[in-house]
């Protein structure tokens, strides 16, 4: 019986520490930049992407979805930007905007 114990307690503590990973690394990976936000394509109805250029001159192109959309109505404004970057295969630096906010420079 303590053997069977064990192994349980075991198996619950791998579960857990799979399940925590994931979440510790993604932490590890949100960022804040400012910066100014620049329209990268539009189409006739307007803005259909933007990216934010830093001071450094660094672009970081913006991930369409419900947060990062918000962005296409702030073209020329500075924001800083909390989210998570990716490089794709391309070369380009790619943020996930989880939340941002204006500020005057």
């Amino acid at each position: 019986m303590g053997h069977r114990m064990f192994i349980r307690i075991g198996l619950l503590l791998f579960v857990l520490l799979v399940w925590a990973l994931p979440a510790a690394a993604y932490d590890e990976n949100v960022v804040d930049i400012k910066g100014t936000v620049f329209a990268v394509d539009e189409d006739a109805k307007g803005v259909t992407a933007v990216s934010i250029l830093d001071a450094a001159g660094e672009e970081f192109f913006v991930v369409h979805d419900a947060v990062g959309d918000q962005l296409l109505k702030l073209v020329d404004k500075n924001v800083k930007a909390t989210g998570v970057i990716n490089v794709g295969a391309d070369g380009k630096k790619k943020m996930k905007i989880h939340k941002f906010e204006l500020f005057a420079t």
